[in-house]
């Protein structure tokens, strides 16, 4: 590619992709413009900012040297000092005269990001004259023109959060009572929306300095004595907001404040408590601070996060496990973002976040503490609000706590008792472990509390801050102690006695289980194992001296379970294995074993599908002394190639099978849609006769065949039109066993074909032909014992029932012109049949008695309302699809081979042999 292709999808990425790769190839030579390049560039546009003029001249330089080895031109150069631009070519400045007024060689304002610069002024502000006329008054107030007129409105930097929540909260109201797009409001909505419109119409005229200490005249960010970052948070019924501001420390010890940003949301439509809203709003503050300190260049010396909620105070300060999920998480996100002691408490009149939250017409902004900050971060620390000692903690949203078997002051130290939770009220070992440390954390804060109180009991209640130790994220030393506590409390509750004795210095009781075992008690306060290998390496001391368990204790069993699920399932001599490492547990491989028969995965993973007994045979298998072909099993097999001019087609061959004698007819089938297969029924029926039932799988143009059957014969049959009627059945779908009476000739008449088809791609006649041979093939194979003495009858074949003989060879012995002169012929021919017929009870019907003893899977037969898996052999089984059974189709003898499955994708009916039954 010579050039950049404007408009394709691709287009914004190879631009990027190219900017940033030509950036990085001039790195070495020039390390600050590939930086801004980089970092500082948004599409199209870049937007730097330096300490000095002459700093920036040479950056602008160097930008525009290196983009043009990229044949990139950066063009439109425009800064609030014009020095800035002394190194830029005037063709690549910004034209003054096309964007408003020259003020001292640069344009008046200046479109940036959705934003108007005022290069002069250094200020941001918002496109006033678009806005204004966007906003006019309507005729007719509508959902339409609301949310039009509300999200013409861009402020990224929520400077018009005061003003623009209003439009959201007046919006969600609409949206709550149901008022259609193009309905007009109601007279209470039309006034507020009216209220809010005048109220935009006047605050767009907001600027903003773009630059921080602007007013302060500090000649670089180093001479900044403190650069602190303070963000308040609020909540009320309709809404929550978070703002954030810098408070600088200059060196001649004056403070300025300035307005960074805010975040504001709507409260959601289903009612939440104010407590929670609180909440919410400390969680965006906490997002808030960290994405503008990561943002920044440079980052605050210290951070303040101020609310009106003393819940929420209480709540950071407690641990989060205790409460319900939905506080629980938002402490554990707060926490994750900022820490404990950033956070302070302020009074709702000093809270500037209030003036978002409230709903109260103010729409002077321009001079309010919403863009100047609070008052009180002009004056020193000790003169900020101070939090009252009565904090009260909103109990509604503890969960019951987790069972202590103990209590112990002293956590650090080997007790005889240790603190541990009670393992039978949690399924995993590392909940357990790390609930057992949080207990550790919470004894040790009682303590320090304790403590406390007692150092400052003669402090004024003024000066009186709160000295407890708060919880902290858990640390590994925390989870040594806390698993160190927990197998000290499973050998005392499974090994009292033996361990009463090595205290004393005893030999170990005659009926313990540890009788043949030589055990030692450590100075950790743990029973250890003494082996023999203890001339190797200290690396193998927990080898050599593995701490003895007893496998029935729950927790060792969670222990075990930890085990499984880190080696990925595998094999139980893994398990065993990694646990002799460190552990001598009693009943070890009995204990794994039973921890991999209790994992559910494995249950799922290792689960296999219901196979019930073979059924009953239908009554048409048995249907004998009918003629040939009443009751037929269709099915196609193909494609197969043939030879039409220069080109090859596909043909597909329709086997029809009589259900009861076996025999074959073929048909060639030019496709696979429904008035072909229809053609090659009519084709069937015209020369073995109609017949009375037609079995077959669920293909497509069956189904569709037999929809056409039902639409020709109509919705009722009558009485005397049964035989002329078609009765299609199809066996449930991906059940392929159920219709073998014809899948098993599939093969059969393949086996033929592949004897006689000599070419890859025959003719249509020589294809028609070679299946009539195939077709007399197998009707000509026997279905009873074959004899191997020339005096007993011969087999038995599909032949017999349609031309007499036992295949197309010259069966035909000599006759005479007397022969017709009988009356009785037609006896002799019925006669004949009948011993045909006879032959077919008396010698084939046995063969089909046996049933095959199939494994029945569990033994327990499906049911409506079990969970399974459809096997699909066309998809992993991790993708198998998941449902629970809606009805079951019991046979004749009462056992259920098929059933229906409600899935995310339907309801589909299968076998028994394709659902899995999943574990409960």
């Amino acid at each position: 590619m010579s050039s950049m292709i404007f408009g394709a999808a691709s287009s914004p990425f190879t631009a990027l992709y190219l900017k940033n790769k030509n950036a990085e190839e001039f790195r070495d030579l020039y390390p600050e413009a590939a930086h801004a390049i980089i970092h500082d560039t948004y599409m199209d546009d870049f937007i730097g900012s330096l300490e000095g003029s002459d700093e920036a001249a040479q950056l602008a330089r160097d930008i525009v040297e290196v983009q043009e080895r990229a044949h990139f031109e950066v063009r439109g150069w425009v800064s609030n000092e014009p020095d800035a631009l002394t190194l830029i070519p005037q063709n690549l400045r910004l034209d003054s005269g096309s964007t408003g007024v020259d003020i001292g060689h640069f344009p008046q304002s200046v479109r940036t990001l959705g934003l108007i610069w005022y290069p002069s002024t250094d200020e941001l502000g918002f496109n006033t004259a678009a806005l204004k006329t966007s906003l006019a008054l309507p005729q007719k107030i509508t959902k339409r023109h609301a949310l039009s007129s509300m999200m013409r409105v861009f402020d990224p930097l929520g400077v018009l959060a005061p003003i623009t929540i209003k439009a959201r909260i007046i919006f969600q109201v609409v949206w709550r009572r149901g008022i259609d797009w193009d309905q007009e409001f109601p007279q209470d909505l039309s006034t507020k929306w009216k209220a809010w419109l005048a109220d935009v119409s006047s605050a767009v005229d907001i600027r903003v300095p773009r630059w921080h200490l602007r007013e302060a005249h500090v000649p670089n960010q180093a001479h900044l004595i403190e650069r602190e970052l303070h963000v308040f948070c609020d909540a009320s019924e309709h809404a929550y907001v978070a703002v954030a501001y810098w408070r600088l420390v200059l060196p001649d010890k004056t403070v300025q404040v300035s307005f960074i940003c805010s975040k504001s949301r709507v409260a959601p439509l289903t009612p939440v408590t104010i407590s929670r809203l609180e909440l919410q709003a400390a969680t965006v503050a906490a997002r808030l601070a960290t994405s503008i300190s990561d943002a920044h260049k440079f980052k605050p010396s210290r951070r303040f996060l101020w609310t009106d909620s003393k819940n929420v105070l209480g709540w950071l300060r407690s641990d989060a496990r205790s409460f319900l999920p939905f506080v629980a998480h938002r402490l554990a996100d707060i926490l994750e973002l900022s820490s404990l002691d950033e956070w302070r408490w302020v009074p709702t009149a000093l809270n500037v976040a209030d003036d978002a939250t409230r709903q109260k017409s103010d729409a002077d902004l321009k001079n309010s503490r919403w863009i100047e900050g609070p008052v009180f971060l002009k004056s020193p620390q000790y003169d900020w609000p101070v939090e009252p000692h009565n904090t009260r903690l909103n109990k509604d949203e503890l969960k019951p706590s987790a069972k202590i078997h103990s209590y112990l002051i002293q956590v650090g130290t080997i007790p005889v008792h240790p603190v541990s939770a009670d393992p039978s009220r949690f399924s995993q070992w590392l909940r357990f472990l790390r609930s057992t440390a949080r207990a550790h954390q919470y004894i040790r804060r009682l303590r320090c509390r304790a403590n406390a109180k007692a150092s400052t009991s003669h402090t004024p209640a003024s000066r009186l801050r709160t000295s407890v130790a708060q919880l902290t994220p858990l640390t590994a030393e925390d989870l040594r102690l806390a698993q160190l506590h927990i197998l000290i409390k499973c050998q005392n509750d499974s090994f009292p006695d033996e361990l009463a004795a090595l205290r004393l210095g005893e030999p170990l009781p005659r009926h313990s289980k540890l009788q043949k075992l030589h055990v030692i008690l450590g100075s950790d306060g743990l029973m250890t194992l003494s082996g023999r290998i203890g001339a190797v390496a200290e690396s193998t001391k927990a080898t050599n001296f593995p701490i003895v368990l007893d496998g029935s204790h729950p927790a060792v069993k969670l222990l075990t379970h930890y085990y499984h699920r880190r080696f990925a399932h595998s094999n139980n001599e893994t398990v065993v294995n990694e646990l002799r490492q460190q552990f001598w547990i009693l009943k070890l491989r009995s204990t794994v074993r039973a921890a991999a028969h209790a994992c559910q995965y494995c249950k799922i993973r290792k689960a296999i599908p219901l196979n019930p007994p073979v059924g009953n045979l239908p009554a048409v298998r048995l249907a004998h002394h009918r003629r040939p072909f009443t009751f037929v099993g269709l099915d196609y097999f193909g494609p197969v190639q043939i030879t039409v001019g220069r080109r090859h087609e596909k043909r597909w061959v329709a086997l029809f099978t009589c259900l009861t004698t076996r025999a074959v007819h073929l048909e060639v089938v030019h496709d696979l849609s429904t008035d072909a297969a229809l053609m090659a029924l009519r084709r069937f029926t015209a020369r073995r006769g109609s017949p009375q039932q037609i079995w077959s799988d669920n293909g497509t143009a069956f189904v569709g065949a037999a929809k056409f059957m039902r639409e020709l014969y109509g919705p009722a049959v009558q009485e005397f039109a049964t035989n002329q009627n078609i009765d299609w059945i199809f066996i449930p779908p991906s059940a392929p066993s159920m219709g073998g009476a014809w899948e098993r000739l599939v093969r059969s008449v393949k086996s033929a074909l592949k004897v006689t088809l000599q070419e890859r791609a025959p003719k249509e006649p020589v294809l028609t032909t070679l299946l009539m041979e195939a077709e007399a093939v197998v009707n000509s194979r026997p279905l009873t014992y074959v004899p191997t003495d020339s005096n007993d009858e011969e087999a038995l074949t599909p032949f017999h029932f349609l031309i007499g003989t036992a295949s197309t060879a010259n069966h035909y012995g000599k006759t005479e012109p007397q022969d017709l002169w009988g009356r009785s012929l037609w006896r002799k021919a019925l006669r004949l049949t009948d011993l045909f017929w006879n032959r077919w009870v008396r010698e084939y019907l046995p063969t089909l008695t046996p049933r095959r003893g199939d494994r029945t899977g569990d033994g327990l037969a499906l049911g409506v309302g079990d969970l399974v898996l459809v096997v699909d052999g066309n998809l992993p089984r991790g993708t198998w699809p998941r449902g629970r059974i809606t009805r079951v189709f019991p046979g004749a003898d009462g056992l259920v081979r098929v059933a229906e499955v409600s899935t995310a994708g339907g309801v589909l009916r299968r076998p028994c042999k394709k659902l899995v039954r999943l574990p409960v």
